[in-house]
């Protein structure tokens, strides 16, 4: 089973810098994963550094092959399995480059038995497991060996999220993706990863999508984007989906009241008014005013709309249970720009 939304809540510096701005240190650690016709190279951060840049050889003659990288890693791809490449990197700021760093060595080899593997259907929104994605919202990827020698459920526990979690990292398109938890359930062996789409693909029609498994890197898989894919968190085995002011859920034995104002928790509302950035936290009022439907004719009215300011790429929704609501179980939707959410439970007195 899924256990998205625990994760979410299960964790809840600025670097300092020199007056005089020099060129920054050589990037330190530096690692590479090879794949199939490929190498993901990756590096820690220079302090000061504003971007960075990636050269390689298999001649022993380095050539840039990649400028102004604004995050800790990137993908070669094209490459001849078998054959040796070299690598170092550098970083870059107003004042200059950095020296190369370590110097490190990589074979790209065909695909293993530890080959990460997911498709697009298995990219889902995090809260109605509905296929697809939706920039600054969480996914959950599900696949096989997403990692290697995991057992149980790994989490986040400081934000901004980190971008590696037990040796686990999400490339979408140039940008390292937040991750909250990488997960192998016990029993069954499904393997998932639950992660924030980057906010900087906000527009985009698709995004390549690779996971780096520690061991391997997989084929690149390109997926879908949506503006807007509203999907309401389930709170309990009863597909209960609401809280009370008092942060307790609502449920058969304690049932909204007519007119009481409660909460849900979404992902996949789209655009916010104040964009906080990837990986952090952050308030923000969603662009557009959703409905919420109550027992499939009533109209709630809306009091609050946008992100939670305390937690990674969710949203709530605060709505009035309509004063006409009658006495029992009502299945709630959510619909932001004409896209309507799963169902979620609201029992009412």
């Amino acid at each position: 089973m899924a256990r998205t939304f625990l994760t979410i809540f299960s964790f809840l510096g600025a670097l300092a810098m020199s007056a005089a701005q020099s060129v920054p240190a050589p990037p330190a650690p530096i690692t590479v994963t090879p794949g199939n016709q490929e190498v993901w190279v990756a590096w820690g951060a220079s302090s000061g550094a504003a971007s960075y840049n990636v050269y390689a050889t298999s001649t022993g003659t380095y050539t840039k092959i990649a400028s102004n990288v604004t995050t800790l890693a990137y993908i070669q791809t094209g490459l001849t399995n078998g054959v040796d490449y070299s690598y170092y990197v550098t970083a870059v700021n107003s004042t200059g480059e950095s020296q190369p760093s370590l110097q490190i060595d990589a074979t790209p080899n065909p695909p293993n038995t530890y080959l990460p593997t997911f498709s697009p259907a298995g990219v889902t929104n995090a809260a109605s497991f509905t296929q697809g994605a939706t920039p600054g919202s969480i996914v959950t990827i599900f696949g096989t060996h997403l990692s290697t020698n995991l057992i149980g459920l790994q989490t986040a526990t400081e934000v901004p999220l980190p971008t590696t979690i037990f040796h686990v990292s999400v490339m979408i398109g140039n940008v390292l993706a937040p991750l909250f938890a990488v997960d192998k359930d016990n029993d069954t062996g499904s393997e998932q990863i639950n992660l924030q789409i980057p906010w900087q693909f906000a527009g985009q029609a698709s995004v390549p999508v690779t996971i780096n498994n520690g061991t391997t890197i997989s084929a690149t898989v390109t997926v879908p984007l949506n503006a807007v894919q509203p999907g309401i968190f389930l709170l309990d085995a009863a597909k209960d989906g609401f809280l009370h002011g008092d942060n307790s859920v609502v449920n058969a034995a304690r049932p909204a009241q007519p007119g009481e104002e409660v909460v849900a928790y979404l992902t996949g509302m789209g655009a916010v008014t104040s964009t906080p950035a990837s990986g952090s936290p952050g308030p923000g009022n969603t662009s557009s005013t959703p409905v919420v439907t109550v027992g499939g004719n009533l109209s709630a009215e809306v009091k609050f709309s946008g992100l939670s300011a305390q937690f990674v790429g969710l949203y709530q929704v605060n709505f009035v249970v309509p004063p006409t609501t009658p006495a029992g179980t009502q299945a709630v939707t959510i619909s932001i720009n004409g896209v309507t959410s799963n169902s979620a439970n609201l029992p009412v007195q």
